[in-house]
């Protein structure tokens, strides 16, 4: 499910988070489907989820600062609610019962979306606040925009490793065949 035109992908929850990323709040990680999180239909990946079970119901994602975003919000329900942080200190709130339908059914896939936000103006994003206050608000895949146009991948594209690498060698090679030649003075 890949995010909107232009959007890469940031935090994916299968691995530790990229430079610029935090996670903080009661949260769980999970794959599949346990007690009171359920992984929506095909998807065998790691994903978060926040739940009353958890002491806060609520988790934070602290990110770079982006000019839009989107995750994927599995079994929409209307005890779950996400808050967009904004650079500016403000925060845009939704509840899960402003999307309809919010059922909160993992096997239908009007009840697991992919929700897309974009900062307005001069505003940045700087964040996403998951809470629940019932069974589970499972959440995968944060796709985005850094503002400023990057792309907030944190590891260098094989090529430009080629290049890389290839740059280091005729350094090394230039500094060797220059040790090699004769001194004139006179």
């Amino acid at each position: 499910d890949p995010g909107a035109p232009g959007q890469t992908l940031l935090v994916d929850f299968n691995g530790p988070l990229p430079g610029g990323y935090s996670l903080s709040g009661d949260y769980g990680l999970q794959t599949g489907t346990t007690g009171g999180a359920a992984a929506s239909a095909g998807d065998a990946s790691h994903y978060l989820y926040v739940s009353s079970a958890l002491p806060n119901g609520s988790a934070t994602l602290s990110t770079l600062d982006l000019s839009s975003v989107s995750f994927y919000w599995g079994s929409i329900d209307t005890y779950n609610s996400v808050d967009i942080l904004l650079a500016s200190g403000s925060v845009f709130g939704i509840a899960g019962g402003a999307l309809p339908p919010s059922k909160g059914d993992q096997g239908q896939p009007m009840k697991n979306r992919r929700v897309f936000f974009t900062a307005q103006g001069n505003e940045l994003i700087s964040g996403i606040r998951f809470n629940s206050s019932g069974v589970a608000f499972e959440v995968d895949d944060v796709y985005g925009v850094l503002a400023g146009g990057g792309s907030g991948s944190a590891v260098p594209e094989p090529a430009s490793w080629a290049m890389l690498i290839a740059g280091f060698g005729l350094v090394g090679a230039a500094a060797r065949r220059r040790r090699g030649l004769p001194v004139v003075s006179a």
